[in-house]
């Protein structure tokens, strides 16, 4: 944002695109495991998989191929819970055990997947893609791409704009076949196929890259002494929210390399940060 505001005032962003295209390859692993869920009877998946997802280890390290414990979890839902278990942070085996008991008793019951199912139930379709589209729209995009390209845009007073969210054109492409969006593990696809005659192919089908930062390398270097200051040091707060015991084992997991614990760890720093700020004012 800071280079692009030397020479320009606005900027346009693709962002929208994987939402609209179906381009995020967790949409291709969602489809998958929705083919599991119509062949075999919610009587024999839920058991079977809860029990291989209970029983597989969580391999951090491991290929992608061999990390199946979260996939085998999400086969045992049904498809929105099944969604939002693999789009989660920390997924409740992570979450549950961090809240101390009378914060957990206060919450009656309630789970965060209420919020999908809310949508879920409002959605215009039942076609299974458009349906965790839909769901991106009202979540994931919203509350977490856009917030993050305004936040750093208008930090250095630069305007950005979305021309991939322009209302009409959305309209249009939800319409559109589901096939056309991810056909096959190709997400996309139309948007690709109407761009080959002026995009080189080397561009258009080279594998997703994301912006991911080393997180997990952070917080067991130069991160480590806040991590140990900010979650279980002396200024320590979690506000009888958390288990103390359940944080100090994540941390030492993930400081050991034994597991990669950066995700709720970070999450964790940030809920942190803005207690404080807010006590503050």
């Amino acid at each position: 944002c800071e280079l692009a505001r030397t020479r320009v005032t606005v900027a346009l962003s693709g962002d929208g695109g994987d939402e609209a295209f179906a381009g995020y390859r967790r949409y291709k692993w969602f489809m998958t495991e929705q083919r599991v869920r119509q062949w075999l009877p919610d009587a024999v998946r839920g058991p079977v998989f809860g029990a291989l997802g209970r029983w597989y280890p969580k391999l951090d390290r491991a290929p992608k191929i061999f990390r199946a414990k979260a996939t085998l979890e999400a086969i045992a839902r049904d498809a929105v819970d099944g969604y939002f278990h693999g789009v989660s942070v920390t997924p409740d085996r992570v979450r549950l055990p961090l809240y101390a008991p009378e914060f957990l008793a206060s919450l009656d019951g309630y789970r965060a997947v209420e919020v999908m199912r809310d949508h879920a139930k409002r959605s215009p379709t039942r076609d299974p893609l458009s349906l965790v589209q839909y769901l991106d729209f009202k979540t994931y995009l919203p509350g977490d791409i856009l917030v993050k390209v305004d936040r750093a845009s208008m930090a250095h007073s630069l305007e950005v704009r979305a021309p991939l969210l322009d209302y009409t054109f959305v309209d249009w492409i939800s319409g559109l076949p589901p096939d056309l969006k991810l056909k096959g593990a190709e997400g996309k696809y139309i948007l690709k196929k109407a761009l080959e005659p002026v995009l080189p192919n080397d561009i258009l089908y080279r594998s997703k890259m994301g912006f991911a930062v080393p997180l997990a390398a952070w917080l067991r270097g130069p991160l480590k002494e806040r991590v140990r200051d900010r979650l279980l040091g002396s200024r320590a707060d979690q506000g009888g929210i958390f288990e103390p015991a359940r944080i100090r084992e994540l941390v030492e997991q993930h400081e050991s390399g034994a597991r990669d614990h950066s995700a709720v760890l970070w999450a964790l720093l940030m809920l942190d940060a803005t207690g404080r700020r807010l006590r503050a004012t």
